[in-house]
Parts: structure tokens; sequence; C-alpha cells
């Protein structure tokens, strides 16, 4: 996970020498999505109709400001994923959302009014951020696009400053994409033009990994490190179970109790997911790792997306962290890190880190879902966050080809100790995709 997992991961490696083993599990998928604009889209300043041919869509909460999309979607079979992207033309930091618009789909943009506007619905998705102007916002809205039709969604705030998105009479049109369940949609992040889905581990009840035993199918509990505890972390990660691995209707929960003797080194179980395919961008290819995901706040929480080895001859140091969250006391839930580990790790040819640990975008990363990539190619490696690239580097993986390992660790050698308030914590994941070009 870190440089301070080497050690024990060093001694342990030493002593494997198992075969690489390489297993395809998981939905394999080449179809794609479906992207629509809207027929309708205008915006109320409270009662009053802001006009048909604007180029900007306001939402103010303090003003009652709020934006009306209407999209129809057609020919995508059963909608499995579904996304509302944005583009911003007035940046401010305000908390947005993506809501249902019920009560009447008859509205266009030319007639809605105080006495026929869609009512505001349930929360669908939202971001409470930092919006740039010229930057692209995707919400997730496939609780309520879930079939072919003609769907109202509304863009509102709850707190913060003005700002506004394009209209589809401006610049950049907002758009509906969806997917029939055979390619989901990627909301923020490198472009996927090019690709194929390689894997979908869509995670809920009421997705495609749907089940503790759809899970264990795909994913181990334990990496190379088995039950070995490295980092001197306090919690002890357990086989796939309902109490650390909860599936919700649209998420997996990993997550840490202190059920295993209370607050103590060793008195917490967590739980962690190791993929049982490894994964390496041989004769060319270049793959894309990608997970939608929330993780905890909690004091000492440590959750992380990274490669690493499972074993077998020749086994070396090399690591890709994606991301870690630390909590220390100078590391928190604004600090993205992503360390690259091992004698291949070349310069940094693009890099907006803050200073060489962290990226500190000012965003509470904690407080919404996130999208993280790594795209892959052999001699390269690039990390993105939302439509963000953080960095990219010059790298060569040694070794044998890595699994990916998603886990929730509590307490280490840096990290502060939890507390009472830390638990449960949960590391929510939406989805974990693989990408891969040719």
């Amino acid at each position: 996970m870190t440089k301070k997992a080497k050690p024990a991961l060093q001694l342990l490696l030493a002593a494997v020498m198992a075969s690489v083993l390489f297993i395809t599990w998981g939905n394999d998928a080449n179809a794609k999505s479906l992207s629509f604009a809207p027929s309708d889209d205008a915006w109320m300043w409270g009662t009053t109709f802001m006009g048909s041919s604007t180029t900007s869509l306001t939402i103010n909460s303090a003003q009652g400001k709020k934006a009306y999309l209407k999209f129809t979607a057609s020919g995508a079979g059963t909608i499995q994923d579904a996304i509302l992207k944005v583009t911003c033309v007035t940046g401010g930091t305000a908390t947005v959302g993506a809501y249902a618009g019920t009560g009447n789909n008859t509205w266009t943009e030319s007639n809605l009014a105080w006495n026929n506007q869609p009512a505001l619905g349930s929360l669908l998705d939202s971001k409470n951020i930092a919006f740039v102007a010229g930057n692209t916002y995707s919400f997730h809205v496939n609780s309520l696009v879930s079939t072919n039709g003609t769907y109202s969604l509304i863009i509102s705030s709850t707190a913060g400053s003005e700002v506004a998105f394009s209209s589809k009479e401006g610049t950049n049109a907002p758009q509906l994409i969806v997917s029939d369940g055979t390619t989901p949609v990627t909301s923020e992040g490198p472009s996927l033009s090019g690709y194929t889905l390689y894997k979908d581990y869509s995670f809920g009840t009421s997705r495609n990994v749907n089940s503790l035993t759809a899970l264990s199918n795909s994913f181990n509990a334990y990496g190379i490190a088995g039950t070995t505890v490295i980092n001197n972390e306090w919690q002890r990660y357990q086989p796939i179970n309902a109490t650390n691995h909860v599936l919700t209707a649209n998420t997996l929960d990993l997550t840490a109790v202190a059920n295993l003797g209370g607050i103590s080194n060793g008195g917490i179980s967590s739980g962690q997911i190791t993929t049982k395919e490894t994964f390496y961008p041989s004769n060319g290819k270049t793959l894309i790792f990608q997970l939608r995901a929330k993780i905890p706040n909690g004091s000492g929480t440590w959750p992380a997306f990274w490669m690493y080895s499972p074993g077998g001859t020749g086994s070396t140091a090399s690591e890709i962290d994606i991301f870690e969250f630390f909590n220390t006391p100078t590391q928190n839930e604004y600090d993205w890190t992503g360390y690259d580990h091992g004698s291949g790790v070349g310069d940094n040819y693009y890099n907006i880190m803050t200073n060489q640990w962290v990226w500190h975008p000012g965003t509470n990363f904690s407080s919404d879902f996130h999208t993280y990539t790594l795209v892959w190619k052999e001699g390269e490696i690039q990390k993105w966050v939302d439509g963000t690239m953080v960095k990219g580097t010059n790298f060569t993986w040694y070794g044998p080809a890595p699994q990916v390992l998603i886990n929730l660790a509590i307490g280490g050698n840096t990290n502060n100790n939890p507390n009472a308030a830390t638990f449960p914590a949960k590391f929510s994941l939406d989805y974990f995709r693989v990408y891969q070009k040719n």
C-alpha cells in the first residue's frame, strides 16, 4: 500500500514461490453506450421563467434558482447505468445535486412556468465541491433512468455560491449517457474512445455483483500478505462475509468494526478484496483501471486502491498505488496520495501534485463518490481523479503481473489511532472496471 509496507512484504515474497495464475472471471463486454441531448432545458428564478434561448442554466440555493432538463432515452433495452453530464460556465463552491423531476413531463423550454414545472423529487446524486468553469461534471441518475422513456431532471443546490452550467443552446450541451448493462458508462476521467470494457464489477444487490457468492467468484479476501499484519495496522482482514463486505442495493461497503476485542491493535475486523485475475498491458495494449468510490473520514482510516504481485518467481517490490488516503497529524480526507514503488519508477512527465507527497485540491473526498483511474501501458502510467489527470510517470513493472487490491486499513505506523467515533468505518465501492485498447 505504501513504501512502509515493503519490509514485511519483501520477506513474505522471498518465501512465496507459487506460480502466477491467470484466471478470467466477471462480465466481458464490448458494446457501445448511448448519448442523448436534452429536448428541452431552461431555468427558473423562484417562480419566474428565465427564457428559452439562454445559453446557461443558473443554480443558486439562496435565490431559488433551479435548472430543468428533459431527456428521452430510446433503444437501450434495460438500462443499468445512466449519468447526466454538464459543463460548468460559471464556477463557485456549492453543494449541487441532480434530482428527479416529478409530476409533469409535458413541459417544454418555451412554456415552463410556476404552475407546470416538475416538482423536486428524490436526490439522485450530489457534489459538494469547487466547480470550475470549463470543467465537465457528472451525476449518476440510474436510480431514476432505468428504462427507455422520457425523464425530467432538476439541478438544484442546497448551499454555497451561484454556479451555472451550459444549456443546449450553449457551447457544451448537457448529455444523458446510458448503458444497457453491457457497457457501463464512465462518469469522468480519461477518454474511453477506442477502448473495450474488459471487466465490469458493478457492486450491489440490484447489479451484477449482487451477492457474497458472486463477489467470491471474482475476488479473494487476501493478497500476497495473507493474514500477516503489515505496517503495524490495527485491523485484521476477514474472509468475505456479511459484516465486513456489506452489499447494499448499489454499493459494496468494505466495513471496519471493533468486534474482535474492542478498539485496540488486533481488536478490529475489516474488509478487503483482491482480484483473482492478474493484469499486465502486454503486446502493446493499454489498460484502464477505474474505481468509483466514497472514502471514510474517521480517525485512523486508511482506504487504498493499489496493485501488487500475488507472488511467484521473480517477484519484486514493484507497486502502483492508484490512491491512498491517510489519516495522520498532517494528512486527511482532503489529501490524495498515489505513490509508485520499485526500481522501475522513472521521472514524472506530468505532475500537478501540491507537494512531493500529496495532491490537495481543496476537495473533501469523503463527502461524495469520486472516480479514481489508472491508465497503464508498457513504460508509462497515468493517474486521474475524476476529470483531472494528477500525474504521469515513466514506469516499468518488474516481476509477475499484479493483482488489484481494494482495502480499508485502520491505524498503522504513521496513521492516527482510531477512536469510538471511527466505527463503523465504511469504504463504499460503486464499481470497479477494467478497459483495454489493443
